[in-house]
């Protein structure tokens, strides 16, 4: 599974998965490409916990917070990470 975490300039983070790399370029394609913004991408559920449980992690900082919440919760939505 990939786990993506969209950063766009002046909105809320998105995150999503894909079940593979074709998965993955089915549902970029199906958003029109390439989003115009910086990304985040682990390709492993371990990855996108460890990244999620790492508070040094840059991105978390100041109103980082929202995309790291937004990684949280497309974790519990994959059942990959428990929300109690």
């Amino acid at each position: 599974m990939i786990y993506v975490l969209e950063l766009p300039e002046g909105a809320d983070p998105r995150a999503w998965f894909a079940f593979d790399a074709e998965d993955f370029q089915r549902k970029v394609d199906a958003a029109g490409g390439v989003p115009d913004c910086e990304m985040r991408l682990w390709h492993d559920e371990m990855g996108a916990i460890l990244a999620y449980e790492n508070d040094a992690e840059p991105a978390w900082q100041g109103l980082g917070w929202k995309a790291r919440w937004a990684l949280r919760e497309q974790l519990i939505a994959t059942e990959a990470l428990s929300d109690s």
